[in-house]
């Protein structure tokens, strides 16, 4: 499922990691009760290796991403759980010397490693659907 118009077929989204290993996301798409929020927090828990319930879902506000398409076509889980996956790429990214060196630690401890090593636990997401 997609928009015909192209250009409304792209998300954004900004995944944030605490040093407590609690996870704030945020993502282009308006939940009006078909699951939207649940799906996004699954979406994160499995790509961070973190329990659901460590994972909080903000409200879709334009001062954290901007240029948001509309919620409608049932495309909204698709290309925001994307945007959201790739920014969970990339904080694992940024983990992964750490995932390497302590193999052991779970995330909560790596997320602390991280924070006393000034490694960056934002991660900036977009998806735009292939042409």
């Amino acid at each position: 499922m997609s928009f015909t118009a192209k250009f409304l077929n792209q998300a954004g989204a900004l995944v944030l990691v605490y040093t407590d290993g609690s996870v704030l996301v945020t993502h282009g798409g308006m939940e009006m009760g078909q699951g939207l929020h649940t799906k996004i927090a699954q979406i994160t828990s499995q790509a961070l290796g973190v329990p659901l319930e460590s994972v909080y879902i903000n409200e879709t506000s334009t001062d954290k991403i901007p240029n948001s398409s509309a919620t409608a076509a049932s495309v909204q889980s698709d290309i925001n759980g994307m945007a959201v996956f790739n920014a969970c790429q990339e904080i694992n990214d940024r983990l992964s010397p750490l995932k390497r060196e302590f193999p052991d630690d779970d995330f909560k401890t790596l997320v602390k490693r991280a924070y006393f090593r000034r490694i960056d636990l934002t991660g900036h997401g977009f998806y735009a659907t292939p042409d």
